[in-house]
This record gives C-alpha cells, sequence and structure tokens, in this order.
C-alpha cells in the first residue's frame, strides 16, 4: 500500500473491544487479545508505519459495542486501552494520526449510545451521517495541516 499511496486509514470493528483479562505471557503474535498483547501489537504496528515517515496513517480508534453485546469488564479494558492509544502510544510530530470514533458513539461512556445503535453494535445510518463529516474534516486536515486544526474527533480547534 505504501507503493501506491500517500495516506492509509485504518479502521477497526467493534470485536476489538472484545479485550480479555491479561495474562501473565503477553506474547505479540498471540490472536489472544488481551490489553498487554494489544499494546505489543500497536507498538510493532507503529514501529512498522515509521519505516514510511512519507506517508500519513490515520488509525481510528476501535468501535465500541452496545451495552447488552458485552460485559462491563470488557468494556472497561476497552476504554482503557483507547485510552492509552490516545494519551500514550500516539506521538506528536509523527506520521501517524487517530480518529477518535470510539470517543464519538460513547461520549465518554463505556458503550456505544443506544441512540447511536442499529439495534446492535453497528451505528445507526442518522449517527453514521453526522460523524462521516467529522472523519472527513480529520482527514482533510491530516492531508493539509498535519491534523493540526482539528480535534481527534474531527472538529475544528
Amino acid at each position: 500500500l505504501t507503493k501506491e499511496y500517500q495516506v492509509i486509514v485504518f479502521k477497526h470493528c467493534y470485536p476489538v473491544c472484545d479485550i480479555l483479562p491479561d495474562d501473565d505471557n503477553p506474547d505479540i503474535d498471540s490472536p489472544k487479545q488481551t490489553l498487554a498483547n494489544y499494546k505489543l501489537q500497536y507498538q510493532a504496528l507503529k514501529s512498522k508505519m515509521h519505516e514510511f515517515p512519507g506517508i500519513k496513517f490515520i488509525l481510528f480508534t476501535g468501535a465500541a459495542h452496545v451495552q447488552g453485546a458485552t460485559t462491563e469488564a470488557d468494556a472497561l479494558r476497552a476504554k482503557e486501552f483507547f485510552n492509552w492509544v490516545i494519551n500514550t502510544w500516539d506521538e506528536s510530530e509523527d506520521n501517524i494520526y487517530l480518529w477518535d470514533f470510539y470517543s464519538l458513539e460513547t461520549e465518554g461512556g463505556l458503550y456505544l449510545k443506544d441512540e447511536y445503535s442499529a439495534g446492535d453494535s453497528h451505528p445507526n445510518a442518522s449517527f453514521a451521517g453526522q460523524v462521516a463529516p467529522l472523519l472527513f474534516n480529520r482527514i482533510i486536515d491530516v492531508i493539509t495541516n498535519n491534523g493540526q486544526k482539528t480535534s481527534l474527533t474531527g472538529q475544528p480547534k
């Protein structure tokens, strides 16, 4: 992809929020979805993206589950992970940019808000219509201003 595109966007679906409790064996190659494994995998992903400084990468934070489709413990781990991505993993002045879809869906809570749901963990058309312009604002700002004129949710600063 890096040979053909100057901007690459990564999106997660809600199963990314099915985060299991950590065990004593973090393993970057494990398919087990734990915080420790995710963090190792994200660090490797960041290192790989840094090998392409002329390419801009935009990563969505994950999509949230509705309350009835997850446990509170899983939802808390998902929130912890996305907070880590935003506050620790993300670096300023590099070629990786975030779009905080999780915050838009949850408005600071743990779950996809019911009024944004299509009846399951998918967003409804109304919510999608509200946030699509924010995504495009963010993408355009990343391309033209290195993300300096929008927040992580795509709202103007």
